[in-house]
């Protein structure tokens, strides 16, 4: 196998983990808090785009700094991604980038412990 398809077998598992990931927290979103839609589309598309930044970062482009500081790198990304769907309200950007910077990091550091 080359080693090109071995990446973009990696972006296609992850993207399809993130689109899970980010459905079951869209979910959650709608059915406990009772918020509209847009917050699930919103978390679905965070999350496909926290993992397919993380997998860019760190296998395909292969930046220093250590998956975990990626994993908060690309979870600040998503994090924004879902603050320009979902609420657009400043005062909850800051929170955005906060809780998606630390559960990218969270999910870059369970990772890197059960390779």
């Amino acid at each position: 196998m080359s080693d090109s398809t071995f990446h973009y077998s990696i972006f296609i598992k992850r993207a399809i983990t993130g689109l899970i990931l980010g459905g079951l927290a869209g979910a959650v979103q709608v059915w406990f808090f009772k918020r509209d839609l847009m917050h699930l589309w919103a978390a679905i598309a965070a999350g496909v785009v926290y993992m397919v930044a993380w997998v860019l970062f760190t296998d395909l482009l292969k930046l220093s700094g250590g998956k975990i500081l990626l994993g908060a790198v690309a979870g600040l990304l998503a994090a924004v991604l879902w603050w320009a769907i979902a609420v657009h309200v400043e005062n909850a950007f800051i929170q955005a980038a906060v809780a998606g910077s630390c559960f990218g990091a969270a999910y870059a550091w369970s990772d890197q412990r059960m390779t």
